[in-house]
């Protein structure tokens, strides 16, 4: 896992490993419930937008994840993810960008780090164990064509010591079609200058404004107040936490890294419309 690269959060322009989901359209209000899972919970939640407190044995910190994987062009990087509820229990949420390269092919040797914590390359840092993935999905709107208003994916991963990863460790739950006036938390882990991806971040923010990255359709992705760099993608932002657990409701996407839009403050994620919910149903049904 050392030396891996963070993924770009590229701004945009004007499946399964082998299965993408089709768009449809909007939809009724979802809510998907979170899970505690076999380790419990005490409700430690950090409070400001800065590094979160070690260990990250608590919830939220254990549910949120550090991915890598190998894009099929080659490279080794990294992504952020959640670990999200389901009926299946093995799901984690992250972007499409973190599963797939948007030009149709998706990534390899993908491996899911919950609670992620390491001080260097190549120290001890996987409080509990590497989950490999076992399936990819995202929307056909970014696989194929990199649509930033549709950079939503997930990943299922395998049991491992026999046991499914929300089982072991909780899982936080999933809303679509809901307000985007939303008081949000966004975590990853943050690689790239000026950050080293060995802590988890938070950035507690209200939606500020809507965003429309180029003309492919799909809902108009949402603007928050977010320092965070490459290696965050993918990151969950959770809404109505408490005691740790909450809904991801959109993910780190994209910044503007020039022109009128460029800040590094400024986070965009895609609306979790009926789109992501018909590619949560379609993942959940792989199995």
């Amino acid at each position: 896992m050392a030396n891996a690269k963070p993924v770009k959060l590229r701004a945009p322009t004007a499946g399964s490993s082998t299965t993408a989901a089709t768009a449809a359209s909007t939809g009724p209000r979802v809510s998907v419930a979170p899970a505690t899972g076999a380790l419990g919970g005490n409700g430690a939640v950090a409070q400001a937008a800065a590094a979160l407190a070690r260990p990250y044995t608590n919830l939220p910190d254990r549910l949120n994840v550090k991915i890598f994987f190998s894009q099929a062009s080659g490279g080794n990087f990294v992504c952020s993810g959640t670990i999200a509820n389901s009926t299946t229990k093995r799901m984690v949420s992250t972007a499409g960008h973190c599963v797939s390269n948007g030009a149709g092919a998706f990534h390899r040797n993908v491996v899911v780090v919950p609670g992620y914590s390491s001080r260097c390359d190549g120290c001890g840092d996987a409080p509990y164990g590497r989950w490999t993935a076992r399936e990819l999905t995202t929307l056909t709107e970014w696989h194929s064509f990199s649509n930033f208003k549709q950079d939503v994916g997930y990943i299922i991963v395998n049991d491992r010591n026999g046991q499914r990863i929300v089982n072991r460790l909780g899982g936080q739950g999933s809303r679509f079609n809901v307000s985007r006036d939303q008081q949000f938390r966004a975590y990853g882990y943050p690689q790239a200058s000026p950050f080293n991806g060995f802590n988890q971040y938070v950035c507690p923010s209200k939606r500020l404004a809507n965003d429309t990255p180029g003309s492919r359709p799909g809902p108009q992705t949402m603007r928050i107040s977010c320092n965070m760099t490459g290696g965050s993608s993918g990151g969950g932002w959770l809404i109505a936490e408490s005691g740790g657990l909450g809904f991801v409701n959109s993910v780190n996407s994209y910044k503007y890294v020039s022109g009128p839009k460029a800040n590094a403050n400024h986070m965009y994620g895609p609306y979790f419309d009926n789109e992501a919910l018909d590619l949560f149903n379609f993942t959940v049904g792989l199995g």
